[in-house]
């Protein structure tokens, strides 16, 4: 339950709702990562098991070795299992430079597109707290990636606000014919 009191106040928090906005436009790039991160585990595993099985320290099961795999694949390293043949030692140190990469490569595009939420974000707070319009598209414009779609909705609503502002003005001139 304290969970959901820390997500109630990302409505608040820049970060968070950038985050939230990262993850969501990002599920391919996550779902990649624990992709890999899940056969890697099961590769070194396999190997792990199969070069310590005759050892006792701690590799005597499969699901055992997967643990120490996610655990060493994701550069935790709590220690409380250790490979001690050579080949258990070598399929450690490929288990956690595979770690790294397989961490490494999509975090980069994930941390990029966290940015550039970050940053749009951070120009609409802004707008918000100004409140003349044409900062609001200049903002809105100076972003990365800014949908056309929410342009035209703020130069929409610009429009309807100056032609308010006309319909309130005694008009100069009677309106002209339509010709059919």
């Amino acid at each position: 339950m304290r969970i959901f009191r820390v997500l109630k106040l990302a409505r608040h928090s820049t970060g968070l709702r950038s985050l939230g906005a990262t993850l969501k436009h990002s599920y391919r790039e996550v779902g990649i990562l624990l992709l890999y991160l899940a056969v890697g585990v099961s590769v070194f595993s396999g190997v792990a098991y199969t070069a310590e099985k005759e050892e006792d320290v701690g590799f005597n099961t499969i699901p055992a070795c997967w643990w120490w795999g996610t655990v060493s694949m994701t550069t935790v390293g709590y220690g409380d299992v250790v490979p001690v043949t050579v080949a258990g030692k070598l399929a450690a140190s490929g288990c956690i430079l595979g770690g790294i990469l397989v961490v490494a490569l999509p975090i980069t595009i994930i941390f990029n597109k966290f940015s550039h939420f970050y940053r749009r974000q951070k120009a609409l707070e802004a707008a918000v707290r100004n409140s003349n319009h044409q900062e609001f598209e200049d903002l809105l414009s100076s972003v990365d990636g800014v949908s056309e779609a929410s342009l035209e909705t703020s130069r929409e609503t610009s429009q309807e606000g100056r032609s308010a502002d006309l319909e309130t003005q005694a008009p100069s001139e009677p309106p002209h014919p339509q010709m059919y």
